[in-house]
């Protein structure tokens, strides 16, 4: 909030102020549109133009408020949690009013809005010496000054939706804003091989003010030359002669391509947050329930070697000890790594040869499937590859395939299917069991939660699927389950933007 400065040199202001004529004057278009223009700059509800006789506040032009003067001794603007006034200056140093924007919400003002501000109030004080019989400058001349240094877009349109006016914010290139004059955005996108569609919605933009005689706002986003995008704040006021017909329409906008970036930004940084505090409780439950039995295994091991005097008794119990820590240890890489996946946005992706990645699995799994009789197999015939992180497309393979081992049914011979085919341009990949399946009826909400067990088995942990989804994910990609309890279970993991033959 800005207070009113004290006045000066009271004698030879009020003078100055008298020699203008402005006091009690009719409403001027010119003053009205300086008016609308701030509160736009501003992003304000209030906006007045106030000269200050010897006993009262006058107002020449006003938005927002109804009153025409106020005491001097009882500003209105302490009413305001929001106030800026720019002070009206001739001859220097002395203060015959103020340029001023309120808000009933607190509000702040960016370098270039302050800036538009004071060359606003010059604005003012420019038609005010118009008055005098030295100032004999044309109106349309003084307005393009002003307009053109302004930092941000302004354009006016006719009531025909021609351009009369372009400034260096909206269109840089001189060339183009000359060429522009006269013209509508049609036209222009014609002259720049510019698709049309921004120009129609310009135009349904315009006719709406037209319509309306209300201004109205909107975000509109283009690529500039270099492809990227850009994101505009835009606004569009109509202006009305003295019988209240529309003569023509001021648009105004400010470059948020920062904001918006920024705006995504914090979006992402604050869904990885969630993520991240549901994997911290989840991380939490699960250390409390795989780790605690390990860690009492321990402690209850040592017990026994620190009491027992036996030599051969304490080597037995080191043996015992040994399997304990590694399982323990495994446990634990496991969780930290389901933690870490989500952070790893630098993950290379290579194209992996679907075989040989089930291969490499298959072979570390040599004695469980052969344990198994397990009867393999595989029709990667259709998609034969996918560009995918090697350690995440080796991690799903095996996770799928052994939890498909570890939970076959007694009643018969295990077999796997796997395949691939090609999904508008993804690729899904199946691994199929006749195993005890899952009751998806109990556990649909649940199947890829951390530390969800649906059957009895000493190696089971609640990890593999949990790790899975998050590895799928991670990469945009997601993972489903089809299964019918002591059928088997039909997982599909699809991967996106697959552009691979």
């Amino acid at each position: 909030m800005i207070n009113l400065p004290i006045l000066k040199n009271e004698a030879e202001r009020l003078s100055a102020l008298y020699v203008l004529e402005i006091l009690d004057t009719n409403e001027e278009v010119e003053f009205d549109n300086i008016v609308k223009l701030a509160c736009i700059i501003a992003h304000s509800p209030i906006g007045t133009i106030t000269f200050i006789d010897e006993d009262r506040i006058w107002y020449k032009s006003k938005m927002g408020v109804t009153y025409k003067e106020t005491p001097r001794n009882e500003p209105k603007h302490k009413e305001f949690p929001f106030y800026v006034a720019i002070p009206i200056i001739v001859y220097g140093d002395l203060i015959i009013g103020h340029l001023s924007v309120a808000s009933y919400q607190p509000l702040s003002l960016t370098a270039e809005q302050n800036e538009g501000l004071a060359l606003l109030s010059q604005q003012i004080i420019a038609l005010l010496q118009m008055r005098l019989p030295i100032m004999n400058s044309s109106i349309k001349e003084f307005y393009e000054s002003i307009l053109n240094n302004i930092p941000s877009d302004i354009v006016v349109f006719d009531s025909d939706h021609k351009y009369l006016f372009a400034n260096p914010g909206a269109i840089k290139n001189e060339e183009f804003r000359k060429f522009i004059i006269g013209k509508d955005d049609f036209e222009y996108a014609a002259y720049r091989n510019r698709d049309p569609i921004i120009a129609l919605e310009r135009r349904e933009q315009f006719l709406e003010v037209k319509k309306r005689g209300k201004t109205i706002g909107w975000e509109e986003s283009q690529l500039d030359p270099d492809g990227n995008r850009l994101t505009y704040l835009r606004r569009m006021f109509p202006v009305h002669d003295e019988h209240g017909e529309f003569i023509m329409a001021i648009g105004f906008g400010i470059d948020i391509t920062d904001r918006k970036l920024l705006e995504e930004k914090q979006s992402r940084i604050m869904e990885q947050l969630s993520m991240q505090n549901t994997q911290l409780l989840d991380f939490c439950n699960i250390v409390s329930h795989n780790l605690r039995g390990p860690l009492i295994n321990m402690s209850m091991l040592v017990e026994f070697i620190q009491e027992t005097e036996d030599i051969e008794e304490q080597r037995l119990l080191v043996t015992k000890l040994e399997p304990v820590i590694e399982n323990l240890k495994n446990t634990f890489n496991e969780l930290v790594e389901s933690i870490q996946i989500r952070q790893n946005t630098d993950i290379q992706s290579d194209k992996l040869l679907l075989t040989v990645c089930l291969q490499e699995t298959l072979d570390g799994l040599h004695m469980e499937i052969k344990k198994a009789r397990a009867k393999i197999d595989v029709n990667f015939e259709e998609a034969p590859s996918v560009i995918y992180p090697h350690k995440y497309l080796s991690s799903i393979f095996y996770n799928l395939v052994s939890n498909a081992i570890k939970y076959q049914s007694p009643e018969r011979q295990l077999t796997l299917k796997l395949a691939s085919r090609k999904e508008q341009g993804n690729i899904v990949v199946t691994v199929q069991d006749n195993g005890l399946g899952i009751d998806m009826l109990k556990h649909k909400d649940s199947i890829f939660k951390i530390g969800k067990i649906f059957h009895r088995h000493p190696d089971a942990k609640g990890l593999g699927l949990f790790m899975t989804k998050t590895q799928v994910e991670a990469m945009g990609g997601r993972i489903w389950v089809e299964s019918i309890p002591d059928q088997g279970a039909k997982f599909s993991v699809e991967f996106v933007n697959q552009n691979v033959t």
